[in-house]
């Protein structure tokens, strides 16, 4: 029976941004919007606070994200001898969304013991460029993935289908199926409140499931994850997904889970997919 893993960040792995509110990229889908439902830590004394009070309420870990600066880079290397403070005196695991940062940059992260790296696989360099506001994002992409596994670092990369049309999902994914990926978390367009794209739609489900299969049998040794950034109350979608395409899913609903019982042996995880890929 196929097994699929179930990731569950939960309250005991929360999300700090780096930076509060505030993004200055402020692409035209996202506007920084999710960064207010994180808990701020502007400063490396603030973060190292933060986390030893998350170590005495016994969380797992957590998130380490922010806004990225027009450079398209999350500014974390300013907080990388608060991180190795934090890995060195608790037990807090650490996902990191860094952006697209400098290799110097890189290695002060790699050495500070982050445990996974999050980077996004801009899709092209039109998306990039017209989403994103990055030039040569495919580029920057590369630099910075090949940075990190240089030094030994695990690289996850999320790619975002639904914002361009299919065509330009399929080829993005085409393009990041040629670099054998051990694993790629995929996330959904969502219109979010407050954004230009907030009268946008997201992808029907029939083009979902379409993309996911293109991708399953474009990367089929690649451990493919359905993340947490997408339509909710898909049911059907997501039973589907879990039976036919993917080895792992990012806060199944109940009903899902119901639904595919018998069927596929679900394993339960804490924590962000990332640690775990």
């Amino acid at each position: 029976m196929k097994t699929v893993s179930c990731y569950f960040p939960g309250p005991r792995f929360p999300s700090i941004s780096v930076t509060g509110p505030r993004c200055g990229l402020e692409c035209p889908y996202c506007m920084g919007l999710p960064l207010s439902t994180m808990l701020p830590a502007e400063t490396p004394t603030a973060l190292l606070s933060l986390a030893d009070k998350l170590s005495d309420d016994d969380a797992f870990g957590f998130l380490l994200s922010g806004g990225c600066g027009a450079d398209g880079v999350v500014p974390l290397a300013g907080f990388s001898d608060a991180i190795r403070s934090i890995k060195d005196t608790t037990h807090l695991k650490i996902n990191a969304h860094v952006g697209y940062p400098s290799r110097e940059a890189v290695s002060r992260l790699v050495d500070a013991g982050i445990d996974a790296f999050s980077v996004t696989f801009p899709m092209s360099d039109e998306i990039g460029k017209r989403y994103l506001g990055i030039d040569n994002a495919l580029a920057r992409y590369e630099e910075t993935a090949d940075a990190l596994r240089g030094l030994g670092a695990k690289v996850v990369p999320h790619a975002l289908i639904g914002i361009g049309d299919q065509t330009e999902d399929v080829a993005g994914l085409s393009t990041i199926a040629s670099y054998n990926p051990e694993s790629l978390v995929v996330i959904v367009f969502t219109p979010l409140r407050g954004t230009p794209l907030s009268t946008a739609s997201a992808p029907p489900y029939a083009r979902i499931l379409e993309t996911l299969a293109f991708a399953r049998s474009a990367m089929q040794r690649t451990n493919l994850v359905l993340g947490c950034m997408r339509p909710r109350g898909k049911t059907e979608m997501e039973a589907r997904l879990i039976e036919e395409s993917l080895d792992g899913i990012v806060m199944p609903s109940t009903a899902a889970v119901k639904a595919v019982s018998g069927k596929v042996t679900l394993e339960r995880r804490e924590g962000c997919c990332a640690l775990y890929l």
